[in-house]
């Protein structure tokens, strides 16, 4: 059995025996002939090592003691439930100011980038308001701007009939700015600027401007951006070069984009629930955070840093505090909120740490499930993007 003694200095393992065994599994820190342990370490041992812990002369248990210490933390089970589920794959869990960090910055995942050349279409596309889509009846301009650009929708999707190529209101906008294609307003029977055409979206489209921001930075930069209402997102996205007509038959999209604007806030559920239905059909959820700066970014409570395990010449092995830490382990709900501003700050943390951030989500029965965080590089853009991959530890 482990003995712990908890008093008005703390938490603490003194029994020989005990200690031997604390160190051994990496619970607390040592203090002269003592391990001193969190509340998430004592709770954990008390739980599921037969562990025993006084105070005074009377046995406590998991709840007397957890009572101690949840009035200090609104957040506490969610974090002590982390801190469990990654114990209880065998893997070293340790707060923040236990260890010594390497301050090594992970490398961002560069993507490649095709710069548009502007062009100066002569032609009219005439816009719907109210529906928010826009009509080019050029045919050859149409077939020319769909094969070799994939913007709109020429003929029916899918389909090898019909002459029209339709656009929505971002591809509206961006073919008025980057194309100098007039756009005719078909209820006010004339020619309005680009910047007409989003100020009618504002007023009917919630975060618009935000949406059509992330649109025209990747299109800028040679990738197709297209719908990606199928896959519960905004965009999908298809590198550098990609055509709807040049492969020969359709091809698909292997990225999708989700826009977080920095003032918004979804609840976990729902945003993970993005996430898996992207993963669900083979495709790289990536997040954009647009118009965020340095003062947008906030302290975001974060306590623990996790270890993985590691291949050695004799197998795999668990990694300790003697290797460098992999993650900045964030411990959220499902029924929390968050927001843009809080994901590009905690990767922004992680970074100064060099961590990667992994999200630790609790559902409504106690399991979890587990995010990964990664920085992007798109040469040139202003925005904060990041992939976000699910991980099974």
């Amino acid at each position: 059995m482990l003995l712990l003694t908890w008093d008005k200095t703390g938490i603490y393992a003194e029994d020989p025996e005990t200690v031997d065994k604390l160190k051994k599994n990496y619970f607390g820190t040592v203090k002269g002939k003592k391990v001193v342990l969190n509340i998430e370490d004592a709770l954990y041992l008390i739980n599921f090592q037969n562990a025993e812990c006084k105070h005074g002369n009377k046995i406590v248990g998991f709840n007397e003691l957890a009572s101690e210490f949840a009035n200090r933390d609104p957040r506490f089970f969610i974090k002590y439930n982390a801190f469990r589920d990654w114990r209880d794959r065998g893997l070293i869990v340790k707060r923040i100011d236990e260890i010594k960090l390497t301050k090594t910055k992970p490398k961002p995942k560069r993507y490649p980038m095709r710069p548009w050349v502007k062009k100066n279409l002569k032609t009219r596309i005439f816009w719907y308001p109210d529906s928010m889509f826009s009509v080019l009846e050029d045919k050859e301009i149409g077939k020319q701007l769909f094969s070799d650009h994939w913007i709109g929708q020429f003929g029916i999707y899918k389909q090898d009939r019909g002459e029209l190529l339709k656009l929505d209101f971002m591809e509206t906008i961006f073919l008025g700015k980057y194309l100098d294609v007039e756009i005719y307003d078909v209820n006010r029977k004339k020619i309005i600027a680009p910047d007409e055409v989003m100020k009618q979206v504002k007023d009917v489209r919630e975060y618009a401007e935000q949406l059509y921001n992330v649109y025209e930075d990747w299109r800028l930069r040679g990738y197709v951006i297209k719908t990606g209402f199928k896959f519960g997102t905004h965009f999908r996205i298809y590198f550098p070069g990609a055509s709807p007509t040049k492969e020969g038959k359709w091809i698909h999209s292997k990225h999708v984009i989700h826009v977080f604007p920095k003032e918004q806030k979804l609840i976990i559920s729902e945003w993970a629930r993005a996430v898996r239905v992207a993963h669900g059909v083979k495709k790289t959820f990536l997040l954009s955070v647009p118009e965020l700066k340095k003062k947008d970014h906030v302290d975001y409570p974060t306590e623990f840093v996790a270890y993985r395990r590691k291949k050695t010449k004799s197998g795999w092995i668990r990694e300790t505090p003697e290797d460098a830490p992999r993650y900045l382990l964030v411990s959220v709900s499902e029924d929390e909120h968050i927001g843009g501003a809080e994901l590009a700050s905690l990767l922004k943390k992680a970074e100064s740490m060099g961590l990667e951030v992994l999200l630790s989500i609790t559902d409504r029965e106690t399991a979890i499930t587990y995010y990964v965080l990664k920085k992007i590089t798109l040469p040139g853009s202003k925005y904060e993007s990041y992939e976000i991959e699910w991980m099974k530890p």
